[in-house]
């Protein structure tokens, strides 16, 4: 199902020729602002179409909106091959990572809020993590460590604190699983006693490296859910509620899916051998039920309708029909570079499969997110300031401040980079601007 509203007398809708790989320059970047063709977004409803048509995914959807106004929405596909059940406007999906934004966004919220700084150590809401120690090699089969750094809120956020997490390579990675730190399943475990006792455990471990001197995908935003917990005196979930969910409308966004939306559940699918296999059947999820901590780094459910409200807030620098759910200038240093090219290295740009080409493709870290600082260093098309992340089930987006333009692509399909759907959902996007 797809459907088109046309917004010329916000849009220019004017033909153009298709972008391909073409990259945008900064000022190419301000000359293309406003200047949107919506008939040309047909290109994302046959990607969506292409992949379900292809077997490469079960079921899909994707929203592009600018200055949030849905210019096309399409569904496509089964949201559970076994029952043959659409994909449908209320399906809803497991974004996983695409999680890390809101959690960023709850963060920076607070710092309007004025309680607190991004440059506050995280000391000053986890006293648990007072006396970290930094691993420093190993001595006849010994580890050694030294006392570690100041580890910033920002650090949480850029993924620069020297936490680790459960699958990274490294001397850390085993020390969490001996802990119960397994990515993906603690917030199931019902030993876990929500963020607090998270934080405890992982403080058992040491840094991986002194925060900020290397980028890490990593627990940390976990940990700065924590934060919000503790500088907003509310459980996570009900703060992003009260802030972020219920003002933009996102009714269906949660930790869990409840017994009465339990059938909108799409299941998760992997591609194996070319075919689509079953990763996680809905109706036996452990998302539908409430879970032992709410995870900042990976744990909400979420529709596509809900996630480009929130999506288009960004693209709208913090701004909703309703008001304001983050100051300009918040919104805008939520989606800036905060890692410098020599800490960053191309490890971000590998992590995110980006084209080769300069230091990180381009690339910077921004909170919760990643931002094209040069598009001209990408071999994908782009805008500079471009904001954009994804999920392991391999849901996507992206938002452009420059435009006031967002794109959503949700899907189910595990792990993320089994395809190249950011990518892909660029193309589609780009031949559509001017």
């Amino acid at each position: 199902m797809s459907l088109f509203l046309d917004r010329r007398r916000l849009l220019s809708a004017a033909a153009m020729a298709p972008l391909a790989a073409i990259p945008f320059s900064a000022a190419r970047a301000k000359a293309v602002s406003g200047k949107l063709n919506p008939k040309r977004l047909t290109a994302v409803s046959a990607l969506i179409d292409s992949l379900v048509g292809e077997g490469k995914i079960a079921g899909g959807s994707a929203r592009v909106s600018v200055k949030g106004e849905p210019m096309v929405e399409h569904y496509a596909g089964a949201a559970d091959l076994a029952s043959n059940r659409a994909i449908a406007p209320d399906t809803i999906y497991r974004i996983y990572s695409m999680t890390k934004p809101v959690t960023a966004a709850a963060v920076m919220i607070l710092l309007d809020d004025g309680k607190l700084s991004l440059s506050d150590p995280v000391t000053r809401f986890l006293p648990e993590f007072e006396n970290l120690r930094v691993y420093v090699g190993e001595e006849d089969g010994e580890m050694r460590t030294e006392p570690a750094q100041t580890m910033r809120i920002l650090d949480l956020l850029a993924h620069t604190s020297g936490i680790s997490n459960s699958w990274n390579p490294g001397p850390i990675a085993p020390l969490y699983r001996r802990l119960g730190l397994n990515a993906g399943k603690f917030i199931h475990d019902p030993e876990m006693k929500g963020l607090s006792d998270f934080a405890a455990r992982l403080s058992h471990a040491p840094l991986q490296f002194q925060p900020g001197a290397q980028w890490l995908y990593s627990f940390s935003p976990d940990v700065a859910g924590l934060v919000v917990e503790r500088a907003s005196g509310m459980s996570f979930s009900a703060f992003l509620k009260a802030r972020l969910f219920d003002p933009l409308g996102m009714k269906d966004t949660d930790f869990h899916v409840p017994a009465d939306k339990a059938s909108r559940l799409a299941s998760m699918y992997s591609l194996k051998d070319g075919a689509l296999v079953l990763a996680e059947a809905a109706k036996s999820s452990p998302f539908l039920t409430k879970p032992s901590a709410e995870s900042g780094a990976a744990g909400l459910l979420s529709t596509l309708s809900d996630y480009d409200r929130f999506a288009a807030m960004l693209a709208r620098l913090g701004r909703y029909d309703g008001g304001r759910i983050l100051r300009e200038e918040t919104a805008r240093t939520m989606m800036a570079s905060h890692v410098s090219p020599e800490v960053l290295g191309q490890t971000l740009s590998k992590f995110m499969a980006f084209g080769a080409g300069g230091t990180g493709g381009g690339m910077g870290a921004a909170l919760g997110g990643a931002v094209l600082v040069d598009p001209d260093l990408s071999d994908k098309p782009g805008v500079k300031g471009e904001y954009a992340w994804g999920g392991a089930a391999s849901t996507t987006f992206f938002v452009v401040p420059e435009l006031g333009l967002d794109a959503v692509l949700m899907t189910q399909l595990f792990p993320s980079g089994t395809l190249p759907l950011l990518d892909q959902l660029k193309a589609a996007v780009y031949k559509a601007v001017e």
